[in-house]
């Protein structure tokens, strides 16, 4: 799901003084340059960044990797907030840095995700406000005018209620003694952290009796109808409400589409046990009561959502967790903090298999599904080879070859760019004894390696006897990877002559061990 929190924006360069001159003849300037701009949201840099913080005093700035699958689709929410801005007169202003690029002011910045939304208020660049997730254009205005102004709309009257009720499937109404103090200003930052959700408060006595309300309680209504609800106390903290809201917004599932995929998505919970199905399938009814019978056992602790595998606008999702229409319908859990799946093992979608698939996988038992394509056909005849899941342990991790691979996206033109250099470097190597060149698309593979950097990056595996892992951060040339090579190339040879000298000490030790023994 990694690939569902994925990114915005696109990325400019200006110069603003020419090449050609010197920095001693460069003319001095009594006024700040503008700051370039694309589509209403301003290119950040280093170079302006602060000029933008004293300029603009409500700045909501994304820190964005571009050439995502993504990147289009969020680029233009992102571009819409900001017309809509600029149409309402809003002092407030969208801005984006291309962390790729500005690696040194993300670093200052210490943005060490993408994407990163933070806002920043007043110049205050050491602290900004944190930004949860918003995937359209009407949630960044909402969260925005939240931030900025009022968080939740007063409802004075009955009428209004019965028109806010009516106005989305989900509501959440506050009803309170005081509006201007006290708990209800929990309430209101709650609101103003969940943009999603339509939040109205009001103190009417009148609609505290139509709704039976007698204490200071927020009320989650679904379809006009009261649904949950949460006594406030005094000892009631914002991710308290934040919690409850979240938690209790979901039915026991939740189809996956345009409207639920937000709420999904920044949900609390971060286990999810996703049905994949065909809603048009003779057995689908069937199915899905047993997924749904077992939903109410693991409420709060696994979410669980539907994934109608015959709507075509599902397909990005479909080809995200690797799913074909010829193995459905399955059941997957997935773990949002590391989007590791867990595949149901029994092929039957019964209540009792996917309650014990629930309990193992809770259990800390159930085991990660990695996928592979299959094995190419002459994969190591050419000067690089072509690994996938299935042999990559095999050839990486072998104590007789030194192995040296380029992992790569394959949509990434950054990755492209270097696939020329990588078949250089594979005939450098391509008759040496000891070393392998090869590379793998991590998109269509899955390995047991945690990357902490984007792609391409590289990973030498020495010769040694002992799994290692020596990720490479030099210069990208063919002359800094060839030498980078022959010394890891040496180091291994004598990495792997230690290793056997204590494995031979090591069984010299336990000779004599048995050797005592058996005199005694």
């Amino acid at each position: 799901m990694k690939a569902l929190h994925a990114c915005l924006l696109i990325v400019a360069a200006v110069c603003v003084t020419s090449e050609n001159q010197t920095e001693d003849a460069k003319p001095k300037r009594t006024a700040k340059s503008p700051i370039n701009e694309e589509k209403g949201v301003l290119i950040l840099k280093k170079g302006n960044f602060d000029q933008a913080l004293k300029q603009y005093k409500q700045l909501l700035v994304s820190f964005q990797a571009p050439l995502t699958p993504d990147f289009h689709r969020l680029m233009m929410e992102f571009t819409k907030a900001a017309a809509q801005l600029k149409t309402e007169a809003s002092k407030i202003r969208l801005g984006s840095v291309d962390v790729s690029q500005e690696k040194e002011l993300a670093k200052e910045l210490n943005v060490t995700a993408s994407p990163f939304l933070r806002f920043y208020v007043s110049g205050d660049k050491q602290n900004p406000i944190i930004c949860p997730v918003l995937r359209s254009a009407d949630h960044i205005i909402t969260w925005l005018k939240r931030r900025t102004g009022h968080s939740a709309e007063v409802i004075k009257n009955t009428t209004q209620a019965e028109t806010f009720l009516l106005g989305d499937d989900l509501v959440v109404i506050g009803f309170f003694k005081e509006l201007d103090k006290g708990t209800v200003e929990v309430f209101y930052d709650a609101a103003t952290d969940i943009p999603d959700l339509p939040f109205g408060v009001t103190k009417s006595k009148n609609i505290f009796a139509k709704y039976e309300i007698v204490k200071e309680t927020i009320v989650l209504f679904k379809k006009s109808k009261k649904s949950e609800e949460y006594e406030i106390s005094s000892h009631t903290s914002k991710e308290d409400l934040v919690q409850f809201i979240r938690m209790h917004e979901m039915d026991l599932v939740t189809e996956f589409n345009g409207t639920t995929s937000a709420r999904i998505l920044n949900s609390v919970i971060n286990n999810h046990a996703i049905l994949f199905a065909n809603k048009s399938e003779e057995h689908y009814e069937e199915i899905y009561m047993a997924f749904e019978r077992t939903a109410a056992e693991f409420k709060g602790k696994v979410l669980f959502v539907l994934m109608n595998t015959n709507e075509h606008r599902n397909g990005r999702m479909l080809e995200y967790f690797r799913v074909r229409a010829v193995e459905t319908p399955m059941v997957r859990i997935v773990n949002m903090t590391d989007s590791v799946q867990y595949q149901m093992q029994s092929g039957d979608i019964t209540t009792e298999n996917v309650r014990a698939h629930c309990l193992h996988y809770l259990a800390g038992k159930a085991k990660a599904k990695l996928q592979s394509e299959p094995i190419p056909k002459n994969w190591d005849k050419k000067p690089v080879k072509e690994l996938v899941g299935m042999n990559f342990e095999k050839v990486a991790f072998n104590e007789k070859k030194n192995v040296f691979i380029m992992f790569y996206t394959p949509w990434c033109k950054e990755c492209q760019a270097f696939f020329p250099l990588w078949e250089k470097l594979g005939k450098v190597y391509e008759n040496h004894e000891s070393l392998v060149v090869a590379r793998i698309d991590t998109t269509a593979n899955d390995i047991n390696i945690i990357f902490l950097e984007r792609n391409p990056s590289f990973k030498f595996f020495p010769a040694v006897h002992s799994e290692k892992v020596i990720p490479y951060s030099g210069e990208r040339t063919l002359e800094e990877f060839i030498t980078f090579v022959e010394g890891q190339v040496e180091l291994a040879k004598d990495v792997k002559a230690r290793e056997e000298t204590d494995w031979d000490k090591f069984i010299e030790e336990q000779k004599l061990k048995e050797t005592v023994k058996v005199e005694l």
